[in-house]
């Protein structure tokens, strides 16, 4: 589980928050560094002599559209409902870690 100030800094709460600056702090640290800051990652992979460490954030959100003016029809203006949509938002980040440092970063999905 994520750590809840990492969360909270994903979820977009903190308006100042600049997540490309917080994680270039994070080159040239301890693996263990990151591990201490961000917690455990949800997933790891090795290859070649490199580990990547992935954090991934996922949510969903509920757009209410509800009712609008739909335009001029031709018995005059027409309102309609429009249904609410559901929107999964997520954000991975994953870490290139060797020789047991942070080697770069990068960000995907649509909520980073």
């Amino acid at each position: 589980m994520i750590p809840v100030i990492f969360a909270a800094l994903l979820a977009g709460c903190a308006p100042a928050f600049n997540r490309p600056a917080f994680l270039a702090t994070l080159v040239g640290q301890p693996e263990a560094e990151v591990v201490r800051r961000l917690g455990v990652p949800s997933r790891t992979y090795e290859t070649n002599g490199r580990k990547f460490l992935a954090y991934s954030e996922r949510r969903s959100e509920v757009l209410s559209l509800g009712v609008g003016f739909g335009g001029y029809g031709y018995f005059g203006p027409s309102f309609g409902y429009y249904p609410s949509q559901v929107i999964e938002r997520g954000c991975e980040t994953t870490f290139e870690i060797g020789d047991g440092r942070v080697l770069t970063w990068s960000l995907r999905g649509n909520a980073c």
